[in-house]
């Protein structure tokens, strides 16, 4: 018996020794990574911006839904929009040759509709703006691909043009990459001073349109640089919004690249920007339900961590049955969060960047046993480390710890009934 007991402290003095060389960045990390006093749930939905007068009516729809659902200190249940500026303009670009690339902006009359919609959502607290580009898409790329008649053109783009290019989801999504030359892939980096002018006219015209540009931004499919980064930092961005991870271009078969880098919550970027986290997803359009809401719910309020949902224009455009259904399935994946955790926090994806900056803020958990309980969660589930866990048995060693901790207990927080 004796020997037996040594041979298993052993064996998991051994794993541990693994984990704390193999894994040691990760484990500091995500010990940095703050753990909120207080479950957290942001609806993130991205692409609004030119559009059909459908739109509009949509909007409001969406809004009145989010009204209608408060957390405990009052505050209504909130939708970030990630706002598109512009559209291109097909008969001018047709009218020059293809030579000229031209836009339909937010500021043309026709749109009116579509920002007065956004504009009423964000005086009644549900909606709140984020960048999410001029276009959604390289305008050099785009045109690039009309004039040349090769393997890197498309008649499909063609007739999105014709319809109206009014929605960059029907776009292939390498082209939907913004902040990269996908013109033919695999991808190359654009020119700086050419991203740095982008963001520029991005600002005068958000500007223009809302009376200021938003302070966060959401890359387009995800992809971004370092000189993506110092340009928002330099026109006004204090707010990036991640999936967690960082992609820096396209292979030839238009897929992601691998991440360039891990991201957590709370982490500085260049310029100064705060990183947060948006890696659940909610598409009523493809078959997503409040259950799995409630599910990333539990998960995230495990870990410590907020919940930011992404979801998109698309979920909430069609004809208005499908409309109307995705609508209502946001209203009641919203009540259900909320009956699960009646603690919950409706806030905005702004003002969680400046908890999360802030160690004093009451959104933050400051006692070392619900952190320590949050540190054994996030390290069961960080990437790369699972294996480990599991073959070692250090992952029910670490599950046993979260339990004698007593979980992430939002409730016990003395500032939990403070957002």
């Amino acid at each position: 018996m004796g020997y037996a007991l040594i041979l298993i402290l052993a064996w998991f003095g051994f794993a541990v020794i693994a984990l704390a060389v193999l894994h040691r960045r990760a484990l500091a990390a995500v010990w940095r990574e703050p753990v909120l006093a207080r479950p957290v749930l942001i609806v993130e939905s991205d692409d609004w911006g030119p559009g059909p007068e459908e739109d509009a009516a949509a909007l409001r729809e969406i809004a009145a839904t989010l009204g209608a659902v408060r957390d405990r200190g009052g505050r209504s249940a909130v939708m970030t929009l990630g706002v598109v500026g512009g559209v291109p303009d097909a008969a001018a670009i047709r009218a020059s040759g293809f030579s000229l690339y031209a836009r339909r902006s937010l500021l043309e009359p026709d749109f009116a509709p579509i920002v007065a919609a956004m504009c009423d959502g964000c005086r009644a607290g549900v909606f709140a703006l984020q960048r999410h580009g001029l276009e959604h898409f390289w305008p050099a790329s785009l045109m690039a691909r009309l004039r040349v008649a090769d393997g890197c053109n498309s008649e499909g783009i063609l007739r999105w043009l014709d319809e109206g290019g009014l929605r960059s989801e029907a776009l292939p999504s390498p082209l939907q990459s913004r902040w990269v030359d996908c013109t033919c892939l695999p991808s190359a980096p654009l020119d700086p001073v050419a991203v740095a002018q982008a963001v520029h006219e991005e600002t005068d015209l958000l500007q223009r349109v809302f009376g200021g540009a938003p302070e966060v931004a959401v890359p387009n499919t995800f992809v971004w640089d370092d000189g993506v980064e110092q340009a928002w930092a330099a026109h006004g961005v204090r707010v990036v919004v991640t999936p967690g991870w960082r992609y820096e271009g396209r292979d030839a078969a238009g897929r992601l690249l691998p991440p360039a880098r891990r991201i957590r919550n709370g982490e500085i970027g260049r310029g100064g920007v705060t990183y947060v986290v948006r890696d659940a997803y909610f598409e009523p359009v493809r078959g997503h339900r409040a259950e799995d809401v409630t599910a990333a719910l539990a998960r995230k309020c495990g870990e410590g961590r907020p919940l930011l949902l992404e979801t998109h224009r698309e979920s909430f455009i069609g004809p208005p049955p499908a409309r109307v259904a995705a609508v209502a399935e946001l209203g009641r994946a919203l009540r259900m969060a909320q009956s699960v955790r009646p603690d919950l926090c409706f806030t905005t994806t702004a003002e969680l960047a400046q908890a999360l900056r802030d160690a004093a803020s009451p959104l933050r958990e400051r006692r070392w046993t619900p952190r320590l309980a949050a540190w054994c969660a996030r390290v069961c589930n960080e990437p790369g480390v699972a294996r480990l866990l599991k073959y070692s048995g250090l992952g029910a060693l670490l599950g046993a710890a979260r339990y004698l901790l007593g979980d992430v207990t939002y409730r016990r927080s003395p500032d939990a009934g403070r957002c």
